[in-house]
């Protein structure tokens, strides 16, 4: 894994994953029927039609270990839940921050992405100026705070990428794990707006 500082706060991971798990990840998105993208619970909201539910594969639980093991703290991490982007589902820029109580912040968000064969799709940090095409394989952690959104994938381009969120209270802040970031100087996020 290479670490690339993209930004303060703002980081991309080249090859998080392993070539065998990109393959199997790929393999059962190529092998899903259309009908698996849609799910009674998410009809209304944006993620309609691009989030696959509970993914069965044995790589998620890897992902997700290795998730957490990007942490030396945090309150909880969600697992990855496996998504997709076409050219006619597009996402507006937004935060991850969200409080749903007062007892607990979501501090970053993170995009592990599948495949880098899709036109558009790059992920964009309007108020920093930055637009990004990760790697296929990378993984991209940016602080909740921070504006973001991707680009409009084109044509039959398909952009299919795992999201995830990592939570922390005043209690339990998330901090980098020193052995992957090393000494980073980190912002507690705990006083997000």
């Amino acid at each position: 894994m290479k670490v690339n500082l993209l930004s303060p706060d703002i980081y991309e991971i080249e090859d998080f994953i392993t070539v065998d798990q990109q393959t199997k990840i790929l393999e059962y998105c190529k092998c899903l029927d259309e009908s698996d993208w849609f799910h009674e619970e998410t009809i209304g909201s944006f993620w309609y039609g691009k989030q696959k539910v509970e993914p069965s594969v044995e790589v998620f639980y890897e992902l997700n270990k290795n998730v957490k093991n990007l942490f030396s703290n945090f309150l909880y991490i969600g697992d990855v839940a496996l998504q997709r982007y076409l050219d006619k589902e597009p996402m507006q820029t937004h935060r991850d921050y969200w409080i749903k109580d007062l007892d607990y912040y979501i501090r970053y968000g993170i995009v592990i992405y599948y495949n880098d064969d899709y036109i558009g799709g790059e992920i964009e940090y309007p108020e920093l100026g930055i637009v990004h095409k990760p790697k296929a394989r990378s993984l991209v952690l940016h602080g909740g705070n921070i504006l973001h959104g991707p680009k409009k994938v084109v044509g039959d381009s398909i952009r299919y990428f795992s999201t995830a969120f990592v939570r922390g209270s005043v209690d339990e802040p998330v901090f980098l794990n020193p052995s992957i970031f090393g000494d980073v100087e980190q912002h507690d996020g705990s006083n997000y707006p």
